[in-house]
C-alpha cells in the first residue's frame, strides 16, 4: 500500500519540477508564484491593519454610546440623518429612490422601494441610533415599474467589516484546524463549520455564493481595463483580424475561420502543462470601433461570453474586456489555474502587454520571435 501511495506522489513532485524548471517558461512561473505569495502576504497585511483600525475605531464610538446613554440627550438632526443614509445603502437596492428628512429625531421616508425590502428597510432605520420614530411613507413596488427603480441597482451589502473577517477566519482556522487534528463525527462536523466560517471571512462572500462558485454554478467573471495610446479605429482594426492573433498573442496557437460563416472560428490555445484546448466561438455582436462580443458554440470544453469595448479618451483609447467562463471543477479549478498562469484573467494581462506594445512601439515578441505591425498587415 505504502509503494502504491507513494508512486503518484513522485510522479506529481517530478511533473511539478518539469513544469517549473522548464528552460522556456520556468522562470517565469516561478516568478509569478513568487509574484503571488508576495501579494497574498501584502493582502493580509493590510487586512490585518484595517481590522485593528476598524475594532479602534468601533471601540471608541462604543465607548461614545455608553457615555451618551449615561448623558442623555437628543443627537442633532443632521448627524441622525447621515446615520440613516449610511445604514439605508446597506439594506436597500436603490437607496438613491428613497428620501429622507429628520427632524427631532422623526425619520420620515418617503420615496420608491421594492416589495421585498420595504418592511427590511423600516426595521433597519428604527435601530439607527437618534431615531426615536419613523414615519412610513414609502411606495411599495412588486416590480421595478418606476423610473426610480429602473437599473439593476446595487445590491445590499452582504460584506462584512474588517474586524468581523479577521475574527471569523481567525476562530474558523482554529476550528478547522482542531477538526483534522481531532477523531469523531462531532470534531469533523465542528471543523468543517471552522473551514465554512473561515472561507466566508477571507473571501468576504456569503457561504452560499462560495460553494454555487466551487461546484461550477456561478460563472467566474473577469474583468480588465487597459489604456493603449492608439486611436480606436487602430485598436479596433487589430481586434478584427482574428488570424493575425497567432501571430502575437502567446497563447493562442491557431484560430481558423470559414469564408462562408465568418462569425463562426475555431481556436486552438495553451492549456495545462502546455496541452492545447481547442473550443469554437460566434461573434454575436460587432459595432465599428465601439464593440466586439462573443461566446462560445454549446458543448466546448470551457464554455464563456466576453466583449471588448473601445472607449475614445484623451491620447488614445481605453480598452475594457470582460469575460464570463465556467471553469473545469468550479472554484478550485480556478484557483489552481490561477496559481499555475492557466486562468483567463493571467492570460488576458500577458497578451493585453503584447497588444500595447505592438500599437504604441510597432513590435512585440510573441513565441519567441519578433512580430512587428507590418508583419500583420494584410
Amino acid at each position: 500500500m505504502t509503494k502504491l501511495l507513494t508512486f503518484p506522489r513522485g510522479v506529481f513532485i517530478g511533473a511539478a519540477l518539469m513544469y517549473f524548471l522548464d528552460p522556456r517558461r520556468g522562470r517565469a512561473r516561478r516568478a509569478r508564484i513568487a509574484d503571488l505569495a508576495a501579494h497574498t502576504l501584502r493582502s493580509e497585511h493590510r487586512l490585518i491593519h484595517k481590522a485593528a483600525r476598524d475594532a479602534a475605531h468601533r471601540a471608541r464610538g462604543l465607548v461614545q454610546r455608553v457615555t451618551h446613554a449615561a448623558r442623555p440627550g437628543r443627537a442633532d438632526d443632521a448627524v441622525v440623518e447621515a446615520r440613516v443614509r449610511a445604514r439605508l445603502g446597506r439594506v436597500v437596492s436603490h437607496p438613491s429612490a428613497i428620501e429622507i428628512s429628520v427632524r427631532r429625531g422623526t425619520l420620515t421616508l418617503r420615496g420608491s422601494v421594492l416589495v421585498e425590502e420595504g418592511d427590511r428597510a423600516v426595521r433597519a432605520l428604527r435601530r439607527v441610533q437618534g431615531v426615536y420614530a419613523v414615519v412610513d411613507k414609502i411606495a411599495r413596488h412588486a416590480t421595478a415599474d418606476v423610473p426610480a427603480l429602473h437599473g439593476k441597482g446595487r445590491p445590499p451589502s452582504e460584506q462584512w467589516v474588517p474586524a468581523a473577517r479577521v475574527a471569523a477566519a481567525t476562530t474558523g482556522g482554529t476550528l478547522a484546524l482542531y477538526g483534522l487534528a481531532a477523531r469523531g463525527i462531532k470534531a469533523k462536523l465542528l471543523g468543517a463549520a471552522g473551514a465554512a466560517l473561515a472561507a466566508r471571512g477571507l473571501a468576504n462572500q456569503p457561504v452560499r455564493r462560495l460553494l454555487d462558485h466551487a461546484l461550477g454554478r456561478a460563472p467566474v467573471e473577469v474583468r480588465k481595463s487597459i489604456l493603449l495610446h492608439a486611436s480606436p479605429e487602430q485598436v479596433f482594426a487589430l481586434w478584427s483580424q482574428l488570424d493575425s492573433f497567432p501571430r502575437f498573442l502567446q497563447h493562442v496557437r491557431s484560430i481558423v475561420t470559414n469564408p462562408r460563416e465568418p462569425a463562426r472560428s475555431r481556436w486552438e490555445v495553451d492549456g495545462p502543462a502546455g496541452f492545447p484546448v481547442h473550443f469554437e466561438t460566434v461573434t454575436t455582436r460587432v459595432v465599428p470601433n465601439r464593440e466586439i462580443s462573443w461566446m462560445t458554440l454549446p458543448e466546448q470544453p470551457i464554455e464563456h461570453t466576453g466583449s471588448v469595448r473601445f472607449e475614445p479618451v484623451s491620447g488614445g483609447t481605453r480598452v475594457h474586456i470582460y469575460l464570463s467562463y465556467r471553469p473545469p471543477g468550479g472554484a478550485i479549478g480556478h484557483a489552481v489555474a490561477h496559481v499555475l498562469g492557466w486562468d483567463p484573467k493571467a492570460r488576458i494581462d500577458d497578451d493585453m502587454i503584447r497588444m500595447k506594445a505592438l500599437l504604441e512601439e510597432g513590435q512585440t515578441r510573441a513565441h519567441g520571435e519578433r512580430v512587428t505591425t507590418h508583419d500583420l498587415v494584410h
